[in-house]
């Protein structure tokens, strides 16, 4: 992280903007030890750190920000915020009215995103490629990393539209992996993954409250 920060830190100088000071994000689980590792590498890359807020807090106050003639001056306007990430998933729900914003709660399950799903369907079109073949591509770390590459790219088209391809050439013993991944399909595997998502936005809804 020390490293990242150097490097966006020259980024920032070249396009003139030569404060040290920043503020930075982190996930809301995240330990006390986590959130100092995190000022530490500020330090290493010679930055200021103001503050360190956590991320449903940056994400409300940029919504409230933005949208302040959009807000009742009295009337609260409760908002859900959920970040679906590669490895976790975060949800925030917070009121606004004018010139306030307020975090009602929320609730993280840093093991859950979207690397669950690749993985899932990874393992049902890697156990049809060694039924058909002979061969499990699934005990080989090359192979997996490049089904696991392939089937990224599929669910992001998955996601808006009815199905995806998934062909990955010369995957094991110069086979090839093809693979039409419908909708229907993608849901079926991934429903044990969807249910934790679901429990927990049940969860943050009725510890909220709202």
């Amino acid at each position: 992280m020390g490293f990242y920060l150097t490097k966006l830190k020259k980024y920032f100088e070249k396009a003139e903007i030569m404060t040290k000071d920043v503020v930075l994000s982190i996930p809301s689980y995240c330990s006390n030890v986590e959130r100092q590792s995190l000022l530490d590498a500020a330090e290493i890359a010679g930055l200021k750190c103001l503050r360190v807020i956590n991320e449903s807090t940056a994400i409300a106050l940029n919504y409230g920000f933005f949208r302040k003639k959009m807000l009742d001056a009295k009337e609260a306007r409760v908002v859900a915020f959920v970040d679906l990430g590669h490895s976790k998933t975060t949800v925030t729900i917070a009121s606004f009215v004018q010139g306030k914003t307020k975090i009602i709660c929320h609730k993280s399950d840093r093991n859950l995103g979207a690397r669950d799903f690749d993985w899932e369907i990874m393992q049902v079109i890697g156990g049809k490629f060694a039924e058909k073949f002979g061969n499990d591509p699934r005990k080989n770390t090359r192979c997996v990393i490049r089904m696991l590459e392939a089937i990224e790219k599929a669910r992001k088209i998955i996601s808006s539209g009815p199905d995806s391809n998934i062909n990955v050439d010369y995957l094991l013993d110069e086979e090839d992996l093809v693979h039409n991944l419908k909708r229907e399909e993608f849901e079926e595997i991934c429903d044990p993954i969807l249910g934790r998502y679901f429990a927990l936005l049940k969860a943050t809804v009725k510890e909220a409250g709202k």
